[in-house]
């Protein structure tokens, strides 16, 4: 393994691209880094076998037949918002691929590709796929996935520290309604107080906050 080659044991990178030698170089390099590999020929293909389960990052075509690879990226976004996509573009691909990241794409590489930079960016989405599969996985430990979406803007009302009268103004409803919030979200979350309250939702959801 080359120098800055950092190995990766688990996770599985998606390769939906039409190009079957593209496919085949990637998933040569994926291989070497110990990285579990999953191809696809087209982005129908990709909708139709993905597996959410399978913690890993998404190297994705801007340009294929009937499925383009941006529509590829809205499905994925609306269905699986947490799995990292790298977009592999060509040159006249590239205002494409930026905008895909405005909406989210975590990163794109432009063909013929550096290897050691496919290796690195691939890491990285690695890293970012499991730190999202961790927090999920307490979110839903802690009870905070069980919330509905009015309980979330409460809580983030308690964990910012605002009192009742503040959060039903903010939020336009009732203080009576906000303290039911509170009592359902202390259930929910398991706590014995409001501190507690707070320390809980922080270790599931640390940005919880900036969203």
């Amino acid at each position: 393994m080359a120098a800055g080659q950092e190995l990766e044991s688990s996770g599985t990178v998606h390769i939906v691209d039409d190009d079957a030698q593209v496919r085949g170089f990637i998933s040569e390099v994926m291989t070497s880094i110990g990285l579990q590999v999953e191809e696809y020929l087209s982005g129908d293909d990709f909708m139709g076998r993905f597996d959410a389960a399978r913690v890993g990052c998404v190297l994705l075509d801007i340009r294929m037949p009937r499925v383009t690879g941006p529509e590829v990226h809205d499905w994925l976004s609306e269905r699986h918002p947490g799995v990292p996509v790298i977009f592999l573009t060509g040159y006249a691909d590239v205002p494409t691929a930026v905008r895909a990241m405005r909406q989210g794409a975590f990163d794109f590489l432009e063909k013929p590709f550096n290897v050691q930079q496919l290796i690195e960016r691939v890491n990285e989405a690695m890293r970012l796929a499991r730190r999202e599969d961790q927090q999920r996985k307490a979110q839903e430990s802690s009870g905070l996935a069980s919330l509905t979406r009015r309980e979330r803007d409460v809580l983030k009302g308690i964990v910012a520290g605002q009192r009742n009268k503040l959060i039903a103004a903010e939020l336009g409803i009732s203080e009576r309604t906000v303290e039911t919030h509170r009592a359902n979200l202390m259930v929910k979350m398991k706590a014995q107080s409001v501190a507690e309250l707070v320390t809980i939702t922080l270790a599931a959801d640390p940005d919880l906050l900036e969203r």
